[in-house]
């Protein structure tokens, strides 16, 4: 049992109240030392120790003719083997259905290969950035900035090719202010339209064609040969629309104008493609510059932390992915003989739809009710020992095979929770109506920091030892994890093996 914590000052509050002068100081005084020099008249020091610790939860049932287990897949998929038949007998863990699991096994070496990477991702951060690396980083950045150049380049050139020897075949005095179309057009405001643009596309050329003679930066010209390209496209995409609508008329045939189209065709897919490369490349350059100023600078405290959290996050979908494999698996949660089953090669099942059945080799099993402070330990395939006043000193092996997903509320108000456990061997002692106590094995650890639970003191939500050490008897802040039915607790983080703490109580063994 856990102490609960009262503060020495409220205990000695009212009495000093009630006395005046030296006596209540006199009165504190005292009260202090007993506080701080024996805590407890019953108090004993005992050693932080590392031992085996099992958590368990012990209820009563009684015993009764075991029911038939219904088995059903938790997800969809297609049946790829069926290894039972009915009337064959099955061990515990052996597979019985498996659903075709060739996206769910690739989910997990996908998962498995991120958290690799995340990993060594999250290595090199804490060991920091090689020399090596920083020279392949910037030998990176120079070849991006090379192909961003090129990318500059030709998108100019394609844009001129575009328009001054494909699109102006189709116009008179094209690089002029008096630049007219040579075709038959019906729709007057679209002639005006492409020939003014075609107009404005002139002075346009000259100063592209200046900025990147001048300029050094490659990144500095861009924006604006993106925007250049764009009005590039939109003149072609008219001109396109004009030579759609143009008709025949004098030396200019449908056949030339066939020619038009497929010219100015050409010269727009080039104009397209220098855009979609022209962003790629830029966006390349930049990686390469960020990857480069990470690794120039170091990381910080919060890129590792951001890191770590990322390697968790894919621990995490490794669970995930291998818990869905497991779910394309139906396995005999116990030894026994199987009863029905409805599953067919090649078929889908739905989720939840009970294929197999089987009865347990025991063919008893023993209800409980497990109070609501213990059900959250309870889970299916936990190990039973069950012992029955018939026999005494004898213990029957069992499991749990069902745990009521809503609880059972008495007419006090106290709400408990139904499990069911299935007898393990076929034992002719065990008959139907025999009171059981039930030892459910929730949780072991083989290597645990271990302290009697009568040394932890709770007070509200925060709980803590008294500790010895060569400054006096200090109170000492802990988290614990599972505990013993024998009154041990397991520490997990506060103290470490070997610290003297104060027990309230008898030392549990």
């Amino acid at each position: 049992m856990r102490t609960r914590f009262i503060s020495i000052l409220t205990v000695l509050s009212k009495p000093v109240v009630a006395l005046g002068g030296s006596l209540a100081i006199g009165v504190l005084i005292v009260g202090f030392a007993w506080f701080t020099t024996t805590v407890s008249p019953s108090g004993s020091f005992v050693p932080a120790r590392i031992g085996s610790i099992t958590e368990e939860v012990d209820v009563s049932g009684i015993v009764k003719a075991a029911q038939s287990t219904d088995l059903a897949f938790q997800t969809s998929g297609r049946v790829a083997s069926i290894q039972v038949h009915v009337g064959d007998h099955v061990r515990a863990g052996q597979t019985l259905i498996k659903l075709d699991n060739s996206s769910q096994v690739a989910a997990v070496a996908l998962a498995k290969a991120n958290l690799e990477a995340q990993q060594a991702k999250l290595a090199a951060l804490v060991a920091g950035t090689r020399p090596e690396q920083l020279a392949i980083d910037q030998t990176a950045v120079v070849q991006a900035e090379n192909a961003l150049t090129s990318a500059l380049s030709s998108a100019y050139t394609n844009a001129d090719d575009a328009v001054h020897a494909k699109a102006d075949q189709v116009f008179i005095n094209p690089r002029t202010t008096s630049a007219q179309l040579a075709i038959l057009v019906p729709d007057a405001t679209l002639v005006n339209q492409v020939q003014a643009k075609r107009v404005e596309l002139e002075p346009m050329f000259s100063s592209w064609q200046n900025m990147l003679a001048s300029t050094s930066n490659p990144e500095d010209s861009i924006a604006p040969s993106e925007a250049n390209l764009k009005n590039v496209m939109t003149f072609l995409d008219d001109l396109t629309t004009a030579l759609t609508e143009a008709e025949p008329s004098g030396p200019v045939s449908a056949t030339t104008i066939v020619g038009y189209q497929t010219s100015v065709n050409v010269g727009r897919l080039n104009v397209s493609g220098s855009l979609s490369a022209l962003i790629a490349a830029d966006t390349a350059y930049k990686m390469a510059a960020g990857a480069l100023m990470l690794a120039s600078a170091g990381a910080t405290e919060n890129d590792i932390n951001a890191q770590k959290a990322a390697v968790d996050a894919a621990q995490a979908s490794v669970a995930a992915a291998q818990a869905s494999a497991s779910q394309t698996v139906i396995m005999a949660p116990i030894s026994g003989t199987i009863t029905v089953q409805n599953a067919n090669l090649g078929e889908t099942v739905v989720p939840g739809v009970p294929l197999v059945s089987m009865i347990a080799d025991g063919k008893y099993e023993a209800s409980a009710q497990v109070s609501e402070a213990d059900i959250a330990k309870v889970k299916m395939n936990d190990a039973v020992e069950v012992t029955v006043a018939a026999y005494p000193g004898a213990t029957f092996a069992a499991t749990v095979t069902t745990v009521d997903p809503a609880a059972d509320v008495n007419t006090e108000g106290i709400a408990s929770y139904g499990i069911t456990i299935t007898f393990l061997n076929n034992d002719e002692r065990l008959k139907p109506g025999l009171s059981a106590n039930l030892r459910i094995i929730t949780a072991i650890k083989s290597a645990a920091l271990l302290v009697p639970t009568s040394a932890i003191i709770t007070n509200g939500s925060q709980e803590f030892v008294y500790v010895k050490s060569a400054k006096g008897v200090l109170s000492m802040p802990v988290t614990t994890g599972i505990e013993s039915a024998s009154g041990m607790a397991e520490i997990v983080s506060g103290l470490s093996a070997g610290d003297s703490v104060l027990t309230f109580g008898t030392q549990a063994t």
